[in-house]
């Protein structure tokens, strides 16, 4: 499928690997705009130009998703963006650990860029956007990132290979996998997993299945409801048994089934 064409993708350096996987830029239109956040078990460094952004859950509370670290989320969100401009680094699993050293893991959570970014870096970035200029603002965030302190640590180190082996297997790998990968007890896995992503290896993976499940559907980019809509529910009318449902998914049919009915219900449709 198409990219969107308002999403630009650029390359991380060599010397972030670990800790940044890609740069992205996105340009929403001045009508406000409604796409999907997807559950990944991916942080992000962002800066935000142009009205702060809003992210809701089902519960139809609004959070503000501006400029700042925000931590992998736990669940869909939909976010509106009116006439924004966002530049994003997309963290490997790990980055936080990374980058923010041994304080507790984000998780549904957004805290100021200041741990990572100085104030004249992000209005730097800023300006850059500003101009339209978004390579040489990928190329700066890039730049400051690399720049800052690394936390690395012979933990987050041990869960390199198995968080590589989530990756090329698209999450459909076991948990006790994952630990022989790593060369550890299922336990001391789950642990570090908690310590170092906020999350254990079970909800980690199925976070990683359900946007894989997704993104094979409607491409990279910006994501309308409308779209994983239509993904979803054909997935759910295909009938495969429930078992099938949730290793393919992350989810088992009855959540899987009120994913869909809350998205129908942010898109005005009837869910089928």
């Amino acid at each position: 499928m198409t990219p969107d064409p308002s999403y630009r993708r650029f390359a991380a350096p060599p010397q972030l690997r670990g800790v940044v996987e890609h740069v992205w830029v996105v340009r929403c239109p001045p009508a406000p705009e409604v796409e999907i956040v997807l559950p990944d078990g991916h942080g992000v460094v962002q800066v935000v130009v142009g009205k702060v952004p809003t992210l809701r859950g089902p519960s139809g509370r609004a959070e503000p998703d501006g400029t700042g670290i925000r931590g992998p989320l736990r669940h869909t969100r939909v976010r509106t963006q009116p006439g924004s401009v966002r530049l994003g680094a997309q963290l490997h699993p790990l980055g936080l650990a990374r980058l923010l050293g041994p304080v507790p893991p984000l998780v549904d959570a957004l805290v100021p860029a200041d741990p990572v970014l100085s104030g004249d870096q992000v209005r730097s970035v800023s300006e850059l956007l500003e101009r339209g200029s978004d390579a040489e603002a990928a190329a700066a965030l890039l730049d400051q990132l690399a720049a800052a302190p690394r936390y690395d640590s012979p933990e987050a180190d041990l869960l390199d290979d198995a968080l590589e082996q989530v990756a090329v297997l698209r999450g459909l790998v076991r948990p006790a996998d994952l630990a022989r990968t790593a060369g550890v007890a299922l336990p001391v896995l789950h642990r570090s997993f908690t310590a170092l992503l906020g999350q254990d290896p079970a909800a980690h993976l199925a976070a990683v299945r359900f946007s894989t499940f997704v993104r094979e559907s409607v491409g990279l980019g910006s994501v309308t409801p409308s779209r994983v809509l239509a993904a979803v529910e054909w997935y759910v009318r295909a009938g495969y048994p429930p078992r099938e449902v949730e290793r393919f998914t992350g989810l088992p049919p009855a959540e899987l089934r009120r994913v869909a009915e809350w998205l129908a219900d942010e898109v005005g449709e009837p869910a089928r």
